[in-house]
């Protein structure tokens, strides 16, 4: 079942057809309330749409990555936190960080874990000075400036 989470374009299609399965519903007299569900189902399918936008790539590569200046983040198909990341660092910055699933790669799962003593909690940004987890407007902002600074994936 991980697996099949672990494709960013997953929980998006999967929303978008409830919602337009409830919306269906709806409109051929089965209760309102399926537009009040359809409504919520196509909202959050929208939010998760940006997570299609970033290429994963293997944490072999992570090494190599932070040594030559860049930025790592761990991130997961389906997390609210990844997805607010990746939003607001926009398509421009999308393309600096060094991105890895942990849902595609156990080692980097592993990775997240030895980081977070036996949690995997994301999104995760490894710079060369450390990690940090971006999960309030606080390290949002630092994750940006971080970003910013980053040099780009090759």
């Amino acid at each position: 079942m991980r697996q099949l989470f672990a494709k960013p374009w997953f929980l998006p299609a999967v929303m978008l057809a409830l919602g337009a399965l409830f919306a269906y519903w709806g409109l051929i007299g089965r209760g309102p309330l399926n537009y009040v569900a359809a409504a919520i189902l196509l909202f959050f399918a929208l939010r998760f749409v940006s997570t299609t936008q970033v290429q994963s790539r293997p944490v072999s590569g992570v090494d190599a990555h932070l040594a030559a200046g860049g930025v790592v983040v761990y991130w997961r198909p389906g997390c609210q936190f990844c997805a607010r990341l990746i939003r607001e660092l926009g398509s421009g910055g999308r393309s600096v960080p060094y991105w890895v699933n942990i849902w595609t790669d156990p080692e980097a799962a592993a990775s997240v874990r030895q980081y977070h003593h036996g949690n995997e909690t994301v999104p995760t940004v490894v710079t060369s000075d450390g990690h940090f987890v971006a999960k309030d407007a606080e390290s949002y902002d630092r994750a940006k400036a971080a970003i910013g600074r980053a040099r780009p994936v090759v």
